[in-house]
C-alpha cells in the first residue's frame, strides 16, 4: 500500500478529531481575546503625553517669538521648557498604572 499523501493524512486526521479518537490539544484563545480589548496606554498616559508635546511647543514658540539670539529666555528659559517637555513625553510612555492586586495590597496595609 503507498503511503498517504500530506491532503489524505489530514482529511484522516480531521476525521479522528471529528470521532473523538484523538485527542487534539485546544489552543489557548481566551487570554489573548481579552488582551486583544485592552488599549495600550490609558487616558492618564495620554494626558501625560498631551502636557508634554504642550512644553515643547511653548518652548519652541518661546525662542522663536524672543528673536534674539542672547536673551534669557531664548538660552535659558526655552531650552528647559524643551527638555522637560521631552522628559515628560518620556515618563507618559513608561508610566504604566498599578496592578489591582498591589493596589488592593497597599489599601490593606
Amino acid at each position: 500500500m503507498a503511503k498517504p499523501t500530506r491532503t489524505q493524512r489530514t482529511k484522516q486526521q480531521r476525521r479522528k478529531a471529528a470521532d473523538g479518537s484523538s485527542r487534539t490539544r485546544q489552543p489557548r484563545v481566551r487570554a489573548s481575546r481579552q488582551q486583544a480589548h485592552r488599549m495600550v496606554f490609558d487616558r492618564q498616559n495620554y494626558v501625560l503625553l498631551l502636557i508634554g508635546v504642550g512644553l515643547v511647543i511653548i518652548g519652541y514658540v518661546m525662542m522663536y517669538v524672543d528673536g534674539q539670539v542672547e536673551s534669557f529666555i531664548s538660552l535659558y528659559l526655552a531650552p528647559l521648557l524643551i527638555l522637560g517637555g521631552y522628559l515628560e513625553i518620556i515618563y507618559a510612555i513608561l508610566w504604566r498604572p498599578k496592578a489591582p492586586a498591589a493596589e488592593e495590597a497597599e489599601a490593606q496595609a
